[in-house]
């Protein structure tokens, strides 16, 4: 596991959950749960908890060149609950909703400015 790009994935995560239309705040506990690879890029699968006493809530965080330090774009959470079998699966929906957002998102542009 690469510390450096670990370390930038968690503050990446961290402040993602903090803006407002997620958590509004920092999470009161944050792990790495896992790491993984795709589309040769790397990611970390998170855990974490709104409050104290909260559950452990799965998000994902990546797609980084090896030793880069800055992600793709791909650090989401839906907020579901955290479960150590699915983790993997549950992030991989996460970053093809991203894909699939940003596709969107180009079709739309490339409509309006034909």
């Amino acid at each position: 596991m690469d510390t450096n790009q670990l370390n930038a994935a968690t503050e990446h995560m961290v402040n993602w959950l903090s803006d407002q239309r997620a958590l509004g705040k920092k999470p009161a506990a944050i792990q790495c749960a896992g790491e993984f690879d795709f589309n040769y890029m790397h990611y970390y699968i998170f855990k974490f908890k709104k409050s104290v006493f909260g559950k452990w809530l799965v998000g994902v965080c990546g797609g980084f060149e090896k030793g880069d330090l800055e992600p793709c774009g791909h650090t989401f959470s839906e907020m579901k609950e955290y479960n150590k079998d699915t983790a993997e699966s549950e992030c991989l929906q996460m970053i093809f909703k991203i894909m699939n957002y940003w596709k969107s998102q180009a079709e739309k542009y490339k409509n309006t400015n034909q």
